[in-house]
């Protein structure tokens, strides 16, 4: 979920980057930022401890985002001397989906019991294009065994259980209370 603040700041650094023409260099650092922040709760720790100085928490992003475009490190140490530095996971988060959005990119989760071969999802792909009718989707395929067979589809803010877990719930269901 993200917060008024970090909906300002991607807008903003969305609004920029465009401008400059670098908007998909700035949508690759987000993510690589955004997946970073995710995998390490040090990093979350770091940027929420008000205990740390900005000046600290500056170091070490200068070594994350090294390399990264100078729209990237100002903006950075902008959301640092503004203090809002706990909120740079969610700004990233928030452009990643703006991007998306002004891309017409859709991201699409897809549960299985077992890892899909391209053909499965190419057939999911063709299905959901129909439903959603964006051009791009982005599908990701993670492995669950509670699925027990067949798939759970989630995009947006809908989901498609057509999962056998899912059946099994309902004949146990009918069984109860009839």
């Amino acid at each position: 979920m993200s917060s008024r603040v970090a909906t300002r700041y991607a807008k903003s650094l969305l609004d920029l980057a465009q401008a400059q023409s670098t908007d998909s260099k700035v949508y690759e650092e987000m993510l690589s930022f955004s997946q970073l922040s995710s995998s390490s709760a040090e990093l979350k720790s770091l940027l929420g401890n008000p205990v740390v100085s900005g000046n600290d928490k500056l170091k070490v992003l200068n070594i994350i985002f090294d390399g990264s475009s100078s729209l990237t490190k100002d903006f950075v140490s902008l959301v640092v001397s503004r203090k809002r530095e706990s909120e740079l996971t969610n700004i990233a988060n928030d452009y990643i989906k703006r991007y998306d959005d002004l891309k017409g990119v859709t991201k699409v989760t897809v549960k299985s019991a077992i890892a899909l071969n391209e053909k499965s999802l190419g057939d999911v792909k063709r299905y959901l294009a129909g439903i959603i009718n964006q051009d791009e989707l982005q599908i990701e395929n993670v492995i669950d065994p509670e699925v027990i067979g067949g798939m759970v589809i989630q995009f947006e803010d809908k989901l498609l259980d057509l999962s056998i877990a899912k059946e099994l719930k309902e004949i146990r269901k009918q069984l109860i209370y009839n």
